[in-house]
């Protein structure tokens, strides 16, 4: 992978995700252009009930340039209009469902996940008492209910001295549930969302 820096970053901030993939029962939702259909292949997976995961991924075969692939991306007859696709490499909500360019210049893939409707916000909740203390994390949509997908994020966890206890790359599962103890010096928990790059926190 010495040509694509960037997988290994990549690997480390999605692998959670990756973990709480299954076999999507749809064909794939992406649809590439066909001049470049032999060079990216598309993958898909469930990530949950309420989404689905795309990648492409470039085919190494040695027939093209590191430096010069890029292709418009289409859809199934099948995705709505309003679906909702997050780029997970650039951490950003791309937008409803229209063509787009994926651009694969100097990438050995780009990973996206595919929602019928946008998360508004995060749930931090943080339960128990003592020495015995629990963070739950949430994604909600627009009426409040849990996103029930798996979903990528970095849980961060700071004692009262600013200091760093807890950085982990991590997911909900595929209920959209997760669950994390907290070490008794913990005063702050911040989440830092894989679709959107968007932060919150709990004081504790």
């Amino acid at each position: 992978m010495a040509d694509f820096p960037k997988f290994d970053e990549t690997a480390q901030r999605l692998g959670p995700l990756w973990g709480q993939l299954r076999p999507a029962e749809s064909s794939p939702p992406f649809v590439v252009e066909d001049r470049f259909a032999r060079q990216i292949e598309v993958m898909h997976a469930s990530a949950g009930r309420d989404a689905t995961y795309v990648a492409l991924t470039r085919k190494m075969d040695g027939d093209t340039s590191v430096a010069d692939v890029a292709a418009t991306v289409h859809y199934a007859p099948f995705v709505e209009g309003t679906a909702i696709i997050y780029d997970l490499i650039d951490e950003t909500m791309q937008g409803k469902a229209r063509p787009f360019m994926c651009d694969l210049t100097g990438h050995f893939l780009r990973s996206y996940l595919l929602l019928p409707f946008q998360t508004e916000r995060t749930s931090i909740a943080a339960h128990g008492t003592g020495e015995r203390r629990f963070v739950e994390v949430t994604f909600l949509d627009g009426c409040d209910k849990v996103v029930q997908a798996a979903l990528p994020f970095q849980l961060r966890t700071i004692d009262s001295s600013g200091n760093v206890l807890t950085s982990k790359y991590t997911a909900t599962n595929r209920n959209g549930q997760f669950k994390h103890e907290l070490a008794p010096m913990s005063r702050v928990v911040v989440v830092h969302s894989g679709l959107t790059s968007r932060e919150e926190r709990l004081t504790l």
